[in-house]
């Protein structure tokens, strides 16, 4: 019931664009703690971290929107 509100719905988008923008830093951060920094892989965790920072803020979006406009119940 929650979800039908739109400022709901608007509000747990936003939290999800801000849960991208943390993972786009944080992602390749671990990796350089991790001391995985070296000039072969950093173009691919670049790339995978991107997609990853990309994927799973919009699978967490895709909840609230498909609740609120009935594509689930």
């Amino acid at each position: 019931d929650i979800f039908q509100e739109p400022w709901v719905v608007a509000v747990y988008v936003l939290g999800c664009i801000s849960l991208a923008w943390h993972l786009l830093h944080g992602f390749q951060s671990a990796f350089r703690t991790l001391g995985v920094s070296n000039s072969r892989y950093v173009a691919l965790i670049n790339t995978v971290g991107v997609g990853f920072s990309i994927i799973v803020p919009l699978v967490f979006a895709l909840m609230p929107i498909s609740m609120h406009f009935g594509w689930v119940n």
